[in-house]
């Protein structure tokens, strides 16, 4: 079994691939990347303009860096510009991740595709085009024989095309990665609603906390002070007492003073009327 994540479309101009991947990418599903689109869309100017602008080096690495990166997309069908034939190495990266399909055509239906719009293609010799198509085909045979299948659109329908690369899907057991689908609004409304009765619930409770530490904290200051009160009675029973046991203490003390005394003035006068 074969796994990729896309088919890319490789050809000379003129050969029908974003004809063909249209049609392919409506058939399957899938989404259509046409290269030259996505160059003019990154320069803002037609692809005859950007060849003139940056020229044919800069043009072919702009290229192969778009190139790259739609090579890694899911589900796509990638067409590829016809302006020059890709490089042996360029192939060998995209067959890591695509199904490659060469398109190919004969060389009056290229001539008679090419004339239909003039000006179009930067590297087309309009002065003698069927010479020009015809190195352009011998320059690309070479990267046809890379390719995982090649289909001949000179001529048959366009139904009967992708017919027959779907049966070549089965025969070499060729799968497709799927792309990650986004989740559907229902399922999302419904996490939503959860996550909504959660944050309540949380609300609820925490609603609820305050006022038990409330009710704890004034237990708690209830209790202090209860202990305080008893406290300071005990403290104040204490005084009291005390305050007795010195008066009591002082009493005897000055009955004792005051006994001493009378005695020794009672111990005075008889000592006087003896003598």
């Amino acid at each position: 079994m074969i796994v990729k994540r896309n088919i890319i479309l490789i050809g000379s101009m003129g050969s029908g691939k974003s004809h063909f991947g249209r049609n392919l990418a409506d058939l399957k599903g899938w989404q259509f990347v046409d290269t030259d689109r996505v160059l003019e869309g990154r320069f803002g100017l037609p692809i005859a303009e950007i060849f003139k602008k940056i020229g044919e080096k800069a043009f072919r690495r702009a290229e192969l860096d778009v190139l790259k990166k739609v090579s890694l997309y899911h589900e796509a069908v990638i067409s590829v510009g016809g302006n020059f034939p890709i490089e042996q190495r360029t192939v060998r990266f995209l067959k890591k991740f695509s199904f490659i399909i060469g398109i190919r055509a004969a060389q009056y239906r290229i001539v008679s595709r090419v004339n239909r719009r003039v000006g179009k293609r930067p590297t087309m010799d309009y002065t003698n085009v069927s010479a020009f198509v015809h190195n352009m085909i011998q320059s690309w045979k070479p990267v046809y024989k890379q390719c995982d299948y090649v289909l001949d659109t000179t001529n048959g329908r366009t139904y009967d095309f992708m017919k027959a690369i779907e049966q070549q899907f089965e025969a070499l057991e060729v799968q497709f990665k799927t792309r990650r689908q986004p989740k559907s609004t229902e399922t999302v409304d419904q996490h939503k609603l959860v996550r909504i009765e959660q944050d309540k619930d949380k609300e609820r409770q925490s609603s609820k906390r305050p006022k038990l530490v409330k009710q704890t904290r004034l237990s708690k200051e209830t209790k202090a002070s209860t202990q305080r009160n008893t406290v300071s009675k005990e403290m104040r029973a204490g005084t009291k007492q005390q305050k007795g046991h010195r008066h009591e203490k002082n009493s005897t003390t000055n009955k004792r003073w005051r006994r001493t005394r009378n005695e020794r003035s009672h111990s005075g006068h008889h000592k006087k009327s003896n003598t």
